[in-house]
Order: C-alpha cells, then sequence, then structure tokens
C-alpha cells in the first residue's frame, strides 16, 4: 500500500477530514501542517499539484490517532 493509500484509509477509519488530519499532524510534530499538504498528498498523481506522503506525516498522525482511542 502506498503512503497516499494509507493516509486515505487512515482518514476514512477514523472518520476525519483533511483539515482535521493537517491539524493532528501538526500537533504531533510540534511543524505546522496545512489542509493545502494533506490536499496535495492526496492528489491524483497526475496532476501538478500531487505531492508525495511523506512517511513522517504518517507517522504523526498514526500515533496522535492511536492517543485518542
Amino acid at each position: 500500500m502506498s503512503n497516499q493509500e494509507t493516509l486515505r484509509s487512515l482518514l476514512e477509519r477514523a472518520s476525519i477530514t483533511q483539515a482535521e488530519a493537517a491539524g493532528l499532524i501538526a500537533e504531533e510534530t510540534k511543524r505546522p501542517c496545512s489542509v493545502r499538504s494533506v490536499r496535495a498528498w492526496l492528489a491524483d498523481e497526475s496532476l501538478l499539484s500531487s505531492r508525495p506522503c511523506p512517511d513522517w506525516a504518517l507517522t504523526a498522525l498514526k500515533s496522535n490517532l492511536s492517543k485518542k482511542g
């Protein structure tokens, strides 16, 4: 499973929005994470705005979601 697929799956399973995901990642990493970044990580790879989802973002999101229950 690619990082993009993993991120999409995490959002669906936790029933959170892209904005909420950005907030959780920022909270965990103590670094800014914009909704625009999350949107770019989820964008179709054929789009110019698409960016690969970094491992650190998935790690941070997983960690924060596990704390929340």
